[in-house]
């Protein structure tokens, strides 16, 4: 008996592979959520003056700019009770790594005065990353790479040079 195998696939199986828009979602929630608890937990016994805020799914706290724009980072961390922005996050899946948001949300962020900005791309995007923000001209970012950890409710973070 002869068996025939079949070395390509129909043409649109590559759409099968591409996860969905809601997947992309819930992984940006849980990622936010995760990143948030574990290395912004504040406030803390060492910065009993910070307060950490979550923008995700629901924005609970706006930066305003001088110059009138309306940020809603995924991350923010405040200098209580000033109400100054001392830390902000974006957190990014794969379909996140955009000119547009390079340009018009890292950008800005990036240049706060007196604020660190963190950046986390999933791990195995940091190349990708790195050339948006230098495409982007984006400078003083802390640069950092996220990944679940299958069957824990944990992320694992790394620093990226």
């Amino acid at each position: 008996m002869v068996q025939e195998r079949v070395d390509e696939r129909e043409p649109g199986a590559s759409i099968m592979l591409t996860p969905s828009p809601r997947s992309y979602e819930e992984a940006h929630a849980q990622a936010v959520r995760n990143i948030a608890e574990q290395l912004f937990p504040f406030p803390t016994p060492e910065y009993p003056h910070f307060r950490t805020f979550v923008n995700e799914p629901e924005v609970e706290q706006r930066i305003f700019t001088n110059y009138g724009n309306e940020l809603a980072p995924d991350i923010v961390v405040l200098q209580w009770p000033e109400k100054l922005p001392v830390m902000v996050a974006e957190v990014v899946t794969p379909d996140m790594l955009r000119e547009d948001l390079a340009e018009n949300v890292w950008a800005v962020e990036a240049r706060l005065e007196g604020v660190r900005f963190f950046l986390y791309v999933p791990s195995g995007h940091a190349a990708e990353a790195k050339a948006l923000l230098k495409w982007a001209k984006i400078k003083n970012v802390a640069l950092r790479t996220w990944r679940n950890i299958t069957g824990l409710k944990t992320i694992d973070v790394a620093a990226v040079r």
